[in-house]
């Protein structure tokens, strides 16, 4: 299958909003409410390549906007994103004349394809919604669920999704959650071993 390049426009950012998740962003600056304007009114997505310290990483996710939550009378704007497709940036310009905003030529992860969750992560995802919201689960929850679903339950940090979505093998990816799971799953038997202790004593 060949992968599909196209070039968008970029919001870099110290985030990553991962595919099916979603996150608000206040927007201020002249150069992004263009971008958000251009955006609304082409009914186009945009891309966000996750930024250190202003220097923007080679991935990022695109996202398109769900909802436009308020306009201020300066023109800025809080807005609802979710998170779509993971991509690799080829080539970088931080404007786009005679735009204000930067766009890349980007190539998708997989094609236009979201990595499925295994079995096995799913069943590790279930016992950690069991321990750690005293929740139970069925599989039918978690049918046809991809593996950004299952990463989306976690409260992974910046850097750890970034981490996550920069694996270029969906076995990596795979790992990297499974051990993800199995840490938080072990704090939380831990913690409820600690409390029984407490009780009993």
């Amino acid at each position: 299958m060949a992968i599909k390049q196209l070039t968008i426009p970029m919001f870099p950012l110290n985030m990553v909003v991962l595919p099916g998740e979603t996150a608000k962003l206040h927007i201020y600056e002249e150069r992004y409410k263009q971008l958000i304007n251009d955006c609304l009114e082409n009914e186009a997505h945009f891309g966000i390549p996750f930024s250190v310290n202003g220097k923007v990483k080679t991935h990022g996710v695109e996202v398109i906007i769900k909802k436009v939550i308020k306009i201020f009378d300066n023109g800025e704007m809080d807005i609802l994103i979710q998170g779509q497709r993971v991509f690799t940036i080829l080539d970088y310009s931080s404007v786009l004349k005679p735009k204000l905003y930067g766009a890349a030529i980007i190539e998708y992860e997989e094609g236009d394809e979201t990595p499925k969750a295994t079995q096995y992560l799913q069943e590790l995802a279930m016992e950690y919604l069991s321990l750690s919201q005293n929740k139970m689960v069925d599989y039918e929850t978690f049918d046809a669920v991809s593996l950004y679903d299952i990463a989306n339950l976690l409260q992974l940090s910046a850097k750890e999704k970034y981490q996550l979505i920069s694996f270029k093998e969906f076995d990596e990816k795979e790992k990297f959650l499974v051990n993800t799971f199995r840490q938080a799953i072990c704090i939380f038997e831990k913690e409820v071993e600690l409390k029984d202790r407490f009780i009993f004593n």
